[in-house]
């Protein structure tokens, strides 16, 4: 029989009704309310030694891989229930034959031990640059290309793996903050959507019922999200990912990432959340000071000076505090009300504040917990859920610093969570 897009994906979402008995009792209770990622499972795969394009046959077997067991299950326990699970996709689409289906079983036993802590399982398809044809950018670059096929065939196998987990508490994403090189906004937009649509009907062919994630061009943020078409998902079981990192220049203080918006080294730091407060003379002082101090001639110093003082004027101009987040997550609430999409559909996929330690001069503990808290309970008012970036590292983690084993239960405090 011949059936027409739109067709099949009524008949996909129909097919919800005659699931298993144990795959059907698992629909009943939402997926995704309030979780966090795990990156150093699955991420950032070994290459093999003296190459810098070929991975490891077993990219994930090395101690920074260790599953954090006594962290994930006190995380359970604190009332969270789901687990980002971002993988690295070079490895799931360039090992072939044995080395493919270890990975491929490995994914399947993580989530099984997840599962078992009673966590759901967002599964994150994650490119990352340190291979760069496996980078987003390259893999976006052209959808016509035997790279994008490849990427659409492993969405393909993971799709249908992953809808033979049995607890049926699992979702596929399709791809993390897709991006193209030196592109428009509306380029990033009109591409994204093409691909997108591509990969989420691939993936409905292979599974017809496993929950997917789907995002906005461009970072996958706010502007992109407003800017995404859902009329063909209409009919398909899909949820729908923003991410949040604003303002960039408070939430990621002590990273340097060369552009205008992020902080220049640690010299931008000790910015205050809500923006007023401290007063703006302690902070200029602060940053003149750490920029007095720093081992640059007299050249640098002026240059990292002008450019510290362009960072923090914006930061103040802009006036970031509640309500700023409140009015972002609006345009999120507006765009789900205007295309009828239930917001517990929604979820802000990544958030999180640089913190302060050893390795990185991140935010003052106090002003990341007042953003923590302020992003969470907005969006726990939209009905929003919610993934912190992320559950382990040292940059943005919320593991305790003294024990990396243990939540840091004065950050859990704030959040909005049950009771």
């Amino acid at each position: 029989m011949s059936l027409n897009r739109r067709q099949f994906l009524s008949l996909s979402a129909g097919a919800l009704a005659v699931l298993p008995r144990d795959a059907a009792a698992q629909t009943t209770r939402r997926l995704l309310h309030r979780g966090a990622g795990i990156h150093n499972m699955m991420n950032w795969g070994i290459l093999q030694e003296g190459s810098a394009t070929r991975y490891a046959p077993r990219p994930f077997e090395t101690p920074r891989n260790a599953f954090p067991e006594a962290l994930a299950r006190e995380f359970a326990a604190a009332g969270f229930d789901f687990i980002r699970l971002s993988l690295d996709v070079g490895p799931f689409m360039q090992l072939q034959g044995s080395d493919r289906t270890a990975l491929e079983r490995k994914l399947l036993a993580n989530i099984g031990r997840l599962h078992a802590l009673g966590l759901d399982v967002l599964v994150d398809c994650h490119p990352v640059e340190q291979v760069p044809l496996y980078s987003p950018q390259s893999i976006l670059e052209d959808l016509e290309s035997p790279l994008f096929g490849e990427y659409r065939a492993m969405i393909v196998r993971l799709a249908a793996m992953l809808a033979n987990v049995r607890t049926g508490r699992v979702v596929l994403e399709l791809m993390n903050e897709p991006l193209m090189n030196n592109a428009a906004h509306r380029t990033q937009v009109m591409v994204w959507g093409a691909a997108q649509l591509s990969l989420h009907d691939a993936a409905r062919r292979a599974a017809p019922d496993l929950p997917l994630m789907l995002t906005g061009a461009h970072y996958g943020g706010i502007s992109g999200l407003n800017d995404l078409d859902p009329s063909p998902y209409a009919d398909s079981n899909v949820l729908y990912s923003y991410h949040y990192y604003m303002p960039l220049s408070f939430t990621h203080q002590g990273v340097d990432y060369g552009t205008p918006d992020a902080a220049t080294s640690p010299y931008v730091s000790d910015l205050p959340y809500p923006y007023d407060a401290i007063p703006v003379e302690e902070i200029e002082a602060a940053l003149e000071a750490r920029i007095a101090a720093a081992p640059l001639d007299a050249g640098a110093k002026a240059a990292a000076r002008e450019h510290a003082q362009s960072i923090l004027g914006r930061f103040l101009a802009d006036g970031w505090n509640r309500q700023r987040i409140e009015d972002d997550f609006a345009i999120v609430a507006k765009w789900a009300d205007r295309h009828a999409i239930a917001r517990e559909r929604i979820v802000m996929g990544e958030f999180g504040v640089t913190r302060r330690s050893g390795k990185l001069m991140g935010a003052a503990e106090i002003y990341r917990r007042r953003w923590m808290s302020d992003v969470t309970h907005v969006a726990a008012s939209h009905g929003f859920g919610w993934s912190i970036w992320d559950l382990n590292s040292y940059q943005m983690g919320i593991s305790r610093f003294d024990d990396e084993t243990r939540l840091d239960r004065e950050l859990v405090s704030v959040l909005a969570m049950p009771g």
